[in-house]
């Protein structure tokens, strides 16, 4: 017995519940099939089906070496397609959960280029920056920033960004700038709310190489990127965040940094999706690809705070 062979015409019966139709998809008899399974019930010394005239349903036998058997397929075609150099294009419906502001700034503007490359895949992006639970909710990969959490996933690192504390110049005329780390305790930030949490991200500096956190005062608090920026921009109070999606705002002089001396962590950006050996293929060229993208986004791949390696301010020291 042929037991690949076995395998192909027993999944398909329990897909389409019925030898007929099974036979049809295969182009076979329907003899045959019946006379496959059986023989494979034979080998494995187990009832892989319950038949009546009317239906068949799948055993719990069944339904085991059918989820083990559709593994063994799928690697067997992922093997034949990587042997052929894979001349099939990857395709299919690839659903996405990252930022919106990264969405909006890096990854939407380069999209021509991977539908260019992968005209037969269809992306649906969600856009949030909440925990996801990728099973539950029939997610294929999720863009994160900051620390991970041990969720039992893949996370590959794609960029680290350089994180600053800045403020309108009206905030600053009226106000005054703060020239140290004590100094925040007399002036007032926007804070952000964690999606996760629920709680104020605290403000961290590191200072003779130990992080030290500062619960920022302010009178607004929000758990949106945009609005955070917009709110520093009208001069309710310092923003402490990411560069890349304040740098147009520095380079025009609506924002001005403050604290160069005293540097902060950069903060990860990874691609997260499920730990499976048999990733399908427009997870794993998605994956290459915003990999690719963000190498290319050089405020995405910093290391350290450059005044702060440079030895610039007091206590300052390279994250």
């Amino acid at each position: 017995m042929d037991r690949f062979f076995a395998m192909k015409v027993f999944t398909r019966v329990v897909e389409s519940h019925s030898f007929v139709k099974a036979a049809e998809s295969l182009q076979l008899a329907a003899p045959q099939v019946s006379r496959t399974v059986q023989a494979l019930e034979a080998h494995l010394g187990a009832r892989l089906l319950n038949r009546t005239t009317r239906s068949i349903s799948v055993t719990d036998d069944g339904e085991a070496y059918y989820q083990r058997s559709m593994r063994v397929l799928a690697e067997v075609d992922e093997m034949e397609a990587e042997l052929t150099h894979a001349k099939l294009s990857p395709k299919g419906r690839l659903k996405v959960n990252l930022p919106a502001l990264v969405a909006k700034l890096i990854v939407v503007p380069a999209l021509p280029e991977f539908f260019e490359r992968y005209p037969d895949i269809e992306i649906e992006m969600g856009l949030s920056d909440r925990q996801v639970d990728i099973v539950e909710e029939g997610v294929d990969c999720v863009i994160r920033t900051g620390e991970l959490e041990d969720s039992g996933l893949v996370a590959r690192r794609i960029g680290n960004m350089r994180r600053i504390t800045c403020a309108s110049p009206a905030y600053l005329e009226k106000y005054g700038e703060p020239k140290t780390i004590a100094d925040l305790h007399d002036h007032v930030g926007v804070n952000y709310v964690s999606s996760n949490t629920g709680r104020l991200r605290g403000w961290d500096y590191v200072v003779n190489g130990v992080v030290e956190t500062v619960d920022m005062p302010g009178l607004i608090a929000v758990n949106d990127v945009d609005v955070y920026i917009s709110c520093g921009l009208h001069g309710l109070g310092l923003l402490k965040s990411a560069i890349f999606p304040l740098a147009h705002y520095l380079e025009n002089g609506e924002l001005v940094e403050v604290l160069k001396d005293y540097c902060s962590p950069p903060r990860a950006i990874s691609i997260m999706y499920a730990r499976n050996r048999h990733l399908p293929r427009k997870v794993r060229v998605f994956a290459d690809w915003i990999a690719e993208v963000f190498a290319r986004v050089p405020l995405m791949q910093t290391t350290s705070n450059p005044a702060a390696s440079a030895g610039a301010g007091p206590g300052a020291k390279a994250a």
